[in-house]
């Protein structure tokens, strides 16, 4: 697993630098294969001497010996061809695959797999990993042995930092052990281990990660410190063991598995026995929070995802999202740090989680079967109401059915015909509770009479049932029925423009004028109560609608002039006209209000690093923007592989919602970088969440400082990074 992979690399930096440095190094740059016929070494040099026989060989003055990438350079080498004993000496280099092995004089056995250097020195490329050693010894094909070693990533001869051992004897995929280890900043030594038993292990493996340490000006000092398990091929955990001084001891466990290209799952949880047994609702802290009162010590938090493939082609989705009180998300929200030491589930999955501010957590089941003209879906779905209400009327569709047939052509290709039915057993706590079933076919059929227009009339008939079940003595059965009649006539304007503007050569505009007209009567049966989906709320129309829509499409070719295709921005119109309301009967009072918000779309998307959407409700009759948006996502690029990153979303309902969030991050000189990131509800006057951070990377180390303020609760922490030795963080 991706995720699994990165937290090995976060592992404790004392055991991560010998399990991987050492087995890679010695094994993959360090000693070359045994020498087989088919791909035999060659050998040059100033001078080659035959010492005995056909066998044996003295080679001086730029010396090089290779096979395939891996190339052996000296002042002198002794070569026996036989025994495969290699002993070279002055300037010995030995390289393979990018990485460099240097030393005064070595001795390579290349059918025993075995060898020994003087003053070694060697660089592994993938890492950039310099290791220093007095004597490195090989002395088996899975052994080795490293006196007086040195470890960094730092360039330089005077490393900004570097670890070092005494003796370190490892065994692949077995167990190793250093002697005298010591963590040095510079010259200066700062932590030492007598003695360290680690295991070494090119696979996945458990041990301890990296511990985070930090302040919360609620909470006081907190510290964790995770423990990954490797459980097998298919599945790990990783437990968090964290104490927070103020509130007690954390515990937290995340379970990942795979069992195929569409199968996996990941799982969370988290408990906590808080020494706040009791929310103060005398506390303006507290009640900032949010307003419901709590009671409970234990308090926890479930959620995960997990995506399945059985046989059959059925598929599986499955969402749970569980936790104890509605408080627990905001008093226990994780860092901002950027450790990735727990998964994120809606890039793994591609499904978001709910808010930390939505009044429900939503878990839900469907499994569902496509076929070539049709598609079947079973679900379930619960909503918790983290406050727990005395009274909860939450609709909880506890059973569902939904079937869709695909548009199918028929009568000679005249008609297609389309179909969507569901039904749901939909429960409730306190409330209406029942069944309900919904059926929906449609016919269209299109034609086109005139030149150049599409012309596309429709039919589509509503039927909707519900059994409620018995609540106050009131239970009954109801049906609603109505059809709705369409029309659609557009047509489809386009040229092409050439443009030699980079690799861009051409843009196609299309413009798509339609216009539609939708009439749907009022439901046979006024009396029915509608009390679940949206479907059951039909209600009649009599709407003329224009769309004016535009697509720029560019055609771009890379060096070699192979073509590809993409849109650089799309714009839409749409203004709907209400026939009923020009015809009914009007108050004294009352003016005639016929059209419908005037609506706008703009995506722009001039090339991959800049996203750019917008929209807007226009009411003609009170003169204002009823509701608007935008987004914008852009990226710079700078020198280094580096990027400046802003990104920002406004939401503006003007009878609900105005709220903004943003995230920065910008690259300064001499590797520093600031970066800021924020929530605001504007209505309320309100930042939901701000953070704020300043980053420091050198060629071999960083840091970041980082201030957080959510809900009242502010803290600040300090992360300290060494280039190949993933992160600690430290307050």
């Amino acid at each position: 697993m991706k995720h699994s992979e990165r937290n090995i690399l976060r592992t404790s930096f004392l055991t991560f630098f010998i399990s991987i440095i050492i087995i890679v190094t010695l094994e993959t740059a360090g000693y070359p294969d045994v020498e087989t016929e088919a791909i035999p070494w060659q050998i040059s040099a100033d001078r080659i001497i035959n010492l005995t026989g056909d066998n044996s060989y003295l080679a001086e003055g730029s010396v090089v010996i290779s096979r395939g990438d891996q190339v052996l350079t000296a002042d002198k080498v002794t070569y026996n061809k036989v025994s495969g004993l290699a002993e070279a000496e002055g300037n010995v280099t030995l390289a393979s695959a990018g990485d460099i092995l240097k030393c005064d004089k070595g001795s390579f056995s290349l059918k025993e797999k075995t060898g020994h250097v003087l003053n070694g020195t060697l660089f592994l490329k993938t890492n950039h990993y310099y290791i220093h050693g007095k004597e490195i010894s090989k002395t088996g094909p899975e052994t080795y042995i490293v006196k007086d070693c040195r470890i960094t990533s730092c360039d330089g001869d005077i490393p900004d930092w570097s670890i070092t051992g005494s003796e370190v004897k490892v065994t692949l995929e077995g167990y190793g052990t250093v002697k005298h280890a010591v963590f040095f900043v510079r010259n200066a030594p700062v932590m030492y281990f007598p003695y360290i038993i680690f295991p070494a292990k090119k696979k996945r493996q458990t041990g301890l990660l990296p511990p985070s340490v930090g302040y919360s000006s609620r909470d006081g000092m907190d510290f964790e410190l995770p423990f990954f398990w490797a459980i097998s091929e298919q599945a790990d955990a990783t437990f968090y063991e964290r104490y927070i001084y103020e509130r007690g001891l954390k515990q937290g466990l995340e379970f990942r598995y795979i069992t195929g290209v569409d199968s996996k799952g990941i799982f969370q949880f988290d408990i906590i026995s808080d020494d706040r047994e009791q929310k103060d609702m005398l506390s303006r802290e507290d009640v900032e929070i949010s307003p419901y009162p709590r009671d409970n010590a234990t308090r926890y938090w479930l959620r995960g995802r997990s995506d399945q493939t059985f046989p059959f082609e059925i598929i599986s989705r499955f969402d749970v999202d569980f936790v104890s009180d509605y408080d627990y998300l905001r008093e226990f929200k994780e860092p901002s740090l950027g450790l990735e030491s727990r998964s994120d589930l809606p890039e793994e999955f591609g499904r978001p989680i709910e808010e930390i501010q939505s009044p429900t957590r939503r878990s839900a089941w469907r499994i569902s079967r496509s076929f070539q003209d049709y598609s079947l879906q079973a679900l379930s779905s619960f909503y918790q109401r983290p406050e727990d209400p005395q009274e909860d009327t939450t609709a909880q569709p506890a059973a569902g059915l939904e079937f869709t047939a695909l548009p199918k052509r028929m009568f000679n290709n005249r008609l297609y015909f389309t179909l969507d039915s569901d039904y749901g057993y939909i429960y409730r706590d306190s409330g209406q509770k029942g069944q309900r079933f919904s059926l929906s076919p449609a016919i269209g059929w299109p034609v086109w009479p005139l030149p150049a227009l599409q012309v596309e009339p429709s039919i589509k008939y509503f039927i909707a049932s519900q059994w409620l079940d018995e609540y106050q003595e009131n239970e009954g059965e109801q049906t609603k029925e109505t059809y709705e009649l369409g029309l659609r006539v557009s047509t489809i304007l386009e040229r092409i423009f050439d443009i030699q503007e980079k690799h861009i050569k051409r843009i196609k505009h299309k413009f798509q004028p339609a216009l539609s007209y939708t009439f749907r009567p009022y439901p046979d049966d006024q009396d029915y109560s509608p009390w679940f989906e949206p479907i059951d709320t039909l209600d009649r129309s009599n709407l003329i609608s224009l769309s004016l829509d535009n697509y720029l499409d560019a055609r771009s070719e890379d060096e070699k002039g192979n073509p590809s295709y993409y849109q650089i921005a799309k714009f839409s119109l749409t203004q709907g006209y209400n026939l009923d309301e020009v015809r009914k009967e009007l108050a004294a009072w009352e003016k005639r209000r016929p059209f419908e918000p005037l609506s706008g779309s703009l995506s722009v998307t001039p090339y991959p690093m800049l996203d750019l959407s917008a929209n807007a409700n226009w009411n003609h009759y009170e003169h204002y923007i009823s509701s608007w948006g935008f987004s914008l996502d852009l990226a710079i690029e700078r020198g280094g592989a580096k990027q400046d990153i802003f990104s920002m979303d406004f939401v503006y309902d003007r009878e609900n919602a105005k709220n903004l969030n943003y995230d920065l991050s910008i690259n300064l000189s001499h590797g520093f970088s600031v970066g800021a990131s924020g929530k605001r509800d504007l209505i309320v006057d309100y930042n939901i969440e701000n953070s704020y951070w300043i980053d420091y990377q050198s060629q071999c180390w960083g840091m970041r400082l980082l201030y957080e303020d959510l809900d009242e609760d502010r803290r600040t922490m300090l992360t300290f990074r060494l280039l190949g030795l993933g992160e600690t963080a430290k307050f």
